[in-house]
């Protein structure tokens, strides 16, 4: 059965390349391609530093262990390689009809994988250049793979622990006690084992990096950091090896933590699909006992009483209440709703704490976050046309104009970018709350808030119509459906549509805020700082003036498209 796969994989693999060429006869995909590949090449060759880094070696070995730390509690908090394996329709008809068992399944997806795992390894080798590590570059991919491949096969086992208890309760509980008492234990013992450092290391933050990394290596160096440090330090220490023969030494734990996860997976599968089958069981027998014959059926209780639709409104307010609820009831949305109400407490209390230089380093990197979000949020929300043009002909059923499908559906994603910008907005703000010292002060700091809270809705609606302007005009440009592309043209491809929105945007956005600058320069010298409301009140007109015009051309756009000509392609 290995063999079949191993063909089936290679096949997959080739077709999907030899596709892949044969599109570079389209000038776009060659064009993407081309941007895409001299991205890597100057992140991956032309950015490698020349000399040593600063970074010592002591230190490169804990950091990367602190960054495989980090790797791994993402999964554990979101369960993200999950999707792993995703089967795709004809796998499905395939594989699932044939004599194939569920672990093999498995398998082939772990395989199937590999391609992209292998791919990322030999970008990163690329990065982490002779200078900064001593082995050869065969030696560091085999380093990187063997890094990589653990840390997919711990993720995707943390995500099938988080699977089973979120959905079969107690019976999941039961069946992960062991490996749940043991990771309440190791990070109960880690607080303990820190206690006493933690003043050390925050005075060595505000000292310096050379400072800092000195007493985070002394906290790491304690009996019970170092021994919870030790597994991931040695999935790292293949690559701080430079030698051959100190590579080889290092290299045999690093494999037999590959296997133990391998294992782990595979049977955590297992125990996953033991824990559903007697979590139905256990529901069956309820059914039973209650004279159910039949599931009970979905009803309006299982949508929260604000995301109910009115009975009568805005024929349009139907379409962003479906996109905004197929948001609203993901999962990971949930997560990031408690994950940023729990940052937001966390900043607010760090902020009046005297060193302050955790609440402040936060603060700088959620404000960072905030302001990368208005290039690249775009590209990651896509509950608009960009996700519903797959099924153009049913929106044209509907008894809507044109316009109201393209307002509800740019007004979805920009009511998702927009929450995901002010929650860190505000995580920002709270975690400069009591830093009395800061420039700006804290009345600027809050007029900067306000500012946002008025302006970021108009300037994400204009980038979300600019985004479906695209999907509509450009769909050959622009990847329909949930689903991401992926490839080096994949990578070019999405770096053309930024510098194209950018462009777009800036040009939009160019005549009322020189509207709005000009109103504010004529106004400051009488009344101050108050010049600034007018100011912002011409510039949401003007926008909302922009929104406006373009709606009425892309809803016009949207009615004169024939469904079945219209050549949209996932």
């Amino acid at each position: 059965m290995i063999r079949v796969f191993a063909y089936l994989a290679w096949r997959s693999t080739a077709n999907r390349v030899a596709r892949q060429i044969r599109q570079l006869r389209s000038p776009r995909y060659l064009a993407a391609l081309a941007l895409g590949i001299g991205y890597l090449y100057i992140v991956a060759v032309e950015q490698r530093p020349r000399e040593a880094p600063a970074v010592g070696a002591r230190w490169i070995e804990l950091l990367g262990s602190l960054g495989v730390v980090g790797a791994i509690l993402w999964g554990w908090i979101f369960g993200v390689e999950r999707r792993v394996l995703a089967f795709t329709p004809a796998e499905v008809t395939f594989l699932f009809s044939g004599p194939v068992t569920r672990r093999g399944l498995v398998q082939y997806k772990l395989l199937r994988n590999q391609l992209l795992i292998l791919f990322n390894a030999l970008l990163w080798t690329l990065i982490l250049a002779r200078e900064r590590f001593g082995t050869s570059p065969w030696l560091r991919a085999i380093s990187i793979w063997v890094l990589l491949t653990t840390i997919s096969f711990h993720r995707l086992g943390a995500s099938f622990v988080r699977t089973s208890l979120l959905e079969h309760g107690r019976i999941g509980l039961r069946h992960r006690v062991v490996s749940l008492v043991l990771l309440g234990a190791a990070l109960i013992a880690l607080a303990w084992g820190l206690r006493d450092a933690l003043p050390s290391i925050a005075a060595g933050w505000s000292a310096g990096v050379g400072t800092f990394l000195d007493a985070l290596t002394e906290a790491a160096a304690e009996p019970v950091p170092h021994l919870l440090l030790t597994p991931f330090r040695a999935m790292v220490r293949p690559l701080t090896a430079h030698s051959p023969a100190e590579w080889a030494r290092a290299m045999g734990p690093a494999l037999l933590l590959l296997l133990l996860h391998y294992v782990w997976v595979i049977r955590a599968d297992t125990a996953f699909e033991e824990a559903a089958a007697e979590t139905s069981l256990r529901r069956a027998e309820q059914r039973a006992l209650r004279g159910a014959a039949a599931p009970p059926a979905l009803t309006h209780r299982s949508v929260p009483r604000f995301l109910r639709l009115a009975p009568v409104g805005w024929p349009g307010g139907a379409i962003l209440w479906k996109n905004l609820l197929g948001v609203v009831r993901l999962r990971r949305t949930r997560d990031a709703v408690v994950a940023f109400v729990v940052a937001s407490i966390a900043a607010g209390l760090l902020s009046f704490d005297p060193n302050g230089s955790l609440a402040h380093a936060a603060g700088w990197f959620t404000a960072t976050w905030a302001g990368l979000t208005i290039v690249i949020g775009p590209q990651w929300v896509r509950n608009d046309l960009r996700s519903d043009l797959l099924k153009l002909d049913l929106l044209r059923s509907y008894p809507l104009r044109g316009r109201s499908v393209v307002a509800a559906e740019a007004a979805a994603s920009t009511l998702v970018v927009t929450a995901l910008q002010l929650g860190l907005v505000l995580v920002a703000y709270l975690a400069f709350l009591g830093n009395t010292r800061m420039e700006p002060d804290l009345q600027t700091r809050s007029v900067v808030l306000l500012a946002a809270v008025v302006c970021l809705p108009g300037v994400n609606y204009l980038g979300m119509l600019i985004q479906n302007a695209a999907a509509l005009l450009f769909p050959a440009w622009v990847h329909l459906g949930a689903g991401r592309p992926s490839g080096v043209e994949a990578l070019g491809q999405n770096m053309l549509m930024i510098v194209a929105y950018l462009a777009l945007l800036a040009a939009a956005l160019a005549v009322p805020a020189a509207l709005a600058g000009g109103l504010y320069v004529t106004l400051e010298p009488g009344i101050g700082g108050w010049a600034a409301l007018p100011a912002l009140v011409v510039l949401q007109v003007g926008v909302a003036a922009e929104a406006v015009v373009m709606i009425r051309w892309l809803g016009a756009v949207f009615e004169r498209i024939d469904p079945a000509n219209a050549g949209f392609a996932v």
